[in-house]
């Protein structure tokens, strides 16, 4: 009997899988089987494609196409308004660059949105803690902060007209009480970039706000009771476990912050004008002007260009920082 079950002596080496041989580091990796996955799913393989086609259009409809035709009109030049366009390639480009007034303009926009962004995120981390921890009818103060979103930016400019004016706003007022009186905030070309700043982010702070106490809710409220019971202390907790988590968020509202403050019009045109002494005259407000003013159509094609090509390139080193420092991963 037990001649039947085992196997013969002869025939045990033949039996025993073969030894697997160790792959060098220089080779190649095994293919696995691939899956048919229209067998999983139940169609074909080009039916992803054809659904999200309509989007695609979409979005090289209303994007790409503003931007190609931007780009493409940033390579002519009209000697007079009518007149026939001529091909002048990158000299639009280059004449910008080496304009003083166009570099002051970009000097001007890299503290506004540096300021900004200081201020603006700060203040957004701020908030979003102090939202996190509202309770009971406090809980309505997290609706009422999207209220500053929806005002309009020349609303906006012309309230905090009103709060800092010389003679009767509210801030020199309170100011006054500590000694400090007759702060001239749109005489002072430090002062009135100050003012820019507070109001631009008064205006966008409310959606950064709610990406981060988005971000916030979804926290696991066990970590947080794991570092109250280690003697975690409620800065060490926030600065350790808090916004490390919501660094995604973080990165989020920057790069909403950026993009919404480089490309700001209606508060810097209405608060200054780009004034005094082109203290404000951010990269949109020499848009404006170059576009409404000048009439110089071309010229201002190339400054959008110069826009775009800016807020990529912030929107990629913020990724990219994301990425360095594995930010959501």
């Amino acid at each position: 009997m037990t001649d039947l079950i085992e196997p013969p002596e002869t025939l045990r080496g033949e039996l025993q899988p073969a030894p697997q041989k160790r792959r060098r580091p220089w080779q190649k990796k095994p293919r696995q089987p691939e899956i048919d996955k229209n067998t999983l799913i139940g169609q074909h393989w080009i039916t992803p494609y054809l659904l999200s086609t309509p989007a695609v259009v979409m979005v090289l409809a209303l994007l790409a196409f503003p931007v190609a035709y931007a780009f493409w009109g940033s390579l002519f030049e009209t000697e007079r308004i009518g007149g026939e366009p001529q091909f002048v390639g990158l000299e639009l480009y280059l004449d910008l660059f080496s304009d003083p007034d166009f570099l002051w303009s970009i000097n001007r926009t890299v503290v506004f949105v540096a300021g900004c962004l200081i201020l603006g995120i700060t203040l957004a981390i701020a908030f979003a803690f102090a939202l996190n921890k509202a309770l009971g009818g406090l809980r309505i103060l997290r609706g009422l902060t999207i209220l500053p979103y929806v005002v309009s930016g020349v609303a906006a400019a012309v309230m905090f007209r009103l709060l800092f004016n010389q003679d009767f706003g509210w801030v020199n007022k309170v100011l006054g009480l500590v000694g400090i009186d007759d702060v001239g905030w749109f005489v002072s070309p430090t002062l009135a970039m100050i003012a820019v700043i507070v109001a631009q982010v008064w205006t966008d702070l409310p959606l950064a706000i709610l990406l981060i106490l988005g971000g916030l809710q979804t926290i696991n409220a066990d970590l947080l009771d794991a570092a109250d019971v280690d003697g975690a202390t409620g800065w060490t907790r926030a600065w350790r476990i808090s916004i490390p988590l919501v660094a995604p968020q973080i990165v989020l509202a920057t790069v909403w912050f950026s993009y919404s403050t480089l490309t700001a019009l209606g508060v810097v045109l209405a608060l200054t004008g780009g004034g005094p002494l082109n203290a404000t005259e951010t990269l949109p407000v020499t848009l404006y002007e170059t576009a409404f003013k000048n009439f110089q159509i071309h010229r201002a094609l190339a400054i959008v260009v110069i826009v775009l090509f800016l807020n990529t390139l912030l929107t990629l080193l913020y990724v990219g920082v994301g990425r360095r420092f594995d930010i959501g991963d």
